[in-house]
């Protein structure tokens, strides 16, 4: 019998140790997640987001196979691209000239919106 209530006392000492030791909680230590580093993350998705397109592109994967490169592989090292290669990826993507069309439409749309404006259905540029 004193075997048997020796071993419950361990059990139960035991059992109070590890339910104490699970009890305790590290501090948790973390900072306050500025709107401009949410903002610059996004821009960093959607600069991802668009070499990633610019490489799904079925002339730019033919170019890349013509000059042996691993389609696969590009896309793979574009997902492993550091924020300013991105950047520097993208200012190259939009200066060739698949991209002039983008910045043709930009001045479209200035020049209809600036018409517009002349004509006083908006109020967009008040300086005008």
């Amino acid at each position: 019998m004193k075997m048997i209530s020796n071993l419950k006392k361990s059990i139960t000492t035991l059992v109070v140790v590890a339910f104490t030791l699970l009890s305790i909680q590290a501090p948790v230590m973390a900072g306050v997640v500025t709107a401009e580093q949410m903002m610059a993350e996004q821009r960093i998705d959607q600069q991802r987001e668009s070499v990633q397109t610019f490489f799904s592109r079925d002339d730019v994967k033919a170019q890349l196979m013509a000059r042996g490169v691993d389609v696969g592989a590009a896309q793979s090292r574009v997902a492993s691209m550091s924020a300013t290669e991105l950047a520097s990826m993208q200012q190259q993507i939009d200066s060739m000239p698949a991209g002039e069309g983008v910045l043709g439409l930009v001045i479209a749309l200035l020049v209809i919106f600036m018409l517009l404006d002349i004509a006083g259905v908006t109020d967009i540029f008040p300086a005008i």
